[in-house]
């Protein structure tokens, strides 16, 4: 579990999670094109395809949307080769958690198949975590753009 306090409000980091063009903007650069599918909806499937070396699809299903507070999703990507079988996929949960102006971001991740894949995670979402605070707390001209993604 992972915990970052974001100078930013709850509104805000939450369009930086759920708005597809921004998530793809922290999960890699621009050379990475990713593409985030989803709609959102409970038992909805959320698909993130791009280039990382090799191309590469990581798909889940999403299992909580709760606007503002928490979303949670399951994840298995073909980059690990394991077969699309429940029990091969890890849980990604967000928790947010509004502290005076500030927002506090918790990632949560369960059901690591192998002990390659739970390194990965952990150690993809201990960066990544950093991006999504340092983006959100840029400045207004971010604020608007993302603001125009809701």
């Amino acid at each position: 579990m992972t915990t970052v306090i974001i100078n930013a409000t709850g509104e805000k980091v939450w369009r930086m999670l759920t708005t597809p063009e921004i998530m793809a903007e922290w999960m890699g650069g621009p050379e990475m094109e990713i593409k985030v599918n989803t709609d959102w909806k409970i038992n909805s499937p959320i698909l993130i395809q791009g280039f990382h070396h090799v191309k590469f699809e990581n798909k889940g299903t999403i299992l909580q949307y709760d606007k503002g507070n928490k979303l949670s999703y399951t994840h298995l990507s073909n980059v690990s080769r394991l077969p699309d079988i429940p029990e091969n996929y890890s849980i990604l949960t967000f928790v947010l958690t509004q502290i005076e102006e500030k927002t506090a971001l918790t990632i949560n991740i369960e059901n690591f198949p192998t002990e390659v894949i739970r390194k990965h995670l952990e150690f993809y979402w201990r960066g990544t975590v950093m991006t999504i605070k340092k983006m959100a707390e840029e400045n207004e001209t971010n604020t608007e753009r993302i603001s125009k993604n809701i």
